[in-house]
């Protein structure tokens, strides 16, 4: 497991990889708004943004900070768990959204978003790892999943995979990169606490679709 980078400004790693992926111009799918910290250096890239966003509070205020934008489009995804916006992307970011539900659920949206992507078209994303400490500390839900019993997080649950299975949800995708790393400085501060933080491990996926 390596360390995580320190950020600089407040993009996630696997944002500024994505910049350095996409050509200026491109429509790219952000999956999970949080903050809306991944947008303004999406669009400073010359970049369209389409951005899904479970949470009600959190894409309204990002359709508010974002209005006077035509380049962003933000909205909550339908009950049917589809893509609310008819377009074909060029790439793709979730640096936390798959981190949350069963592993059913994230193969789910795994599919959803490689149905809109252009082939070869890159996919940042991370994934838990049970080597994070909320995976045996948690409410087991299943042999992968576990309920979060503090912090801002508490009663979601998280999918937590070890190298394995990481590869198998990924199996129909040509894995670019896959390393396990600490989140501690890449994690959204907006959601947990500093001393969650500091022992909390992601996977750090670069993938793309055959």
């Amino acid at each position: 497991m390596t360390e995580g980078p320190t950020l600089q400004g407040s993009a996630h790693p696997l944002a500024s990889a994505l910049i350095g992926a996409v050509p200026s111009g491109a429509r790219v799918l952000l999956l999970g708004v949080g903050s809306g910290r991944h947008i303004p250096p999406l669009l400073e890239a010359g970049f369209h943004v389409d951005a899904v966003e479970d949470d009600r509070a959190r894409a309204e205020a990002a359709v508010a900070r974002f209005a006077d934008d035509p380049r962003v489009r933000i909205a909550r995804p339908p009950d049917d768990g589809t893509l609310p916006f008819d377009a074909v992307y060029d790439g793709a970011l979730a640096t936390h959204a798959l981190l949350h539900g069963t592993p059913d659920r994230i193969a789910a949206s795994l599919a959803a978003v490689a149905a809109r992507l252009r082939p070869n078209a890159p996919f940042h994303l991370t994934l838990g790892s049970r080597n994070d400490p909320r995976f045996a500390n948690g409410i087991a839900l299943d042999e992968a999943t576990r309920v979060t019993t503090e912090g801002a997080e508490a009663g979601i649950p998280h999918a937590y995979f070890d190298e394995a299975g990481a590869r198998l949800l990924l199996a129909d995708w040509a894995i670019l990169a896959l390393e396990e790393r600490s989140a501690a400085a890449t994690a959204g501060r907006w959601a947990h606490a500093p001393s969650e933080l500091a022992t909390m491990v992601h996977w750090f996926a670069r993938v793309a679709r055959p």
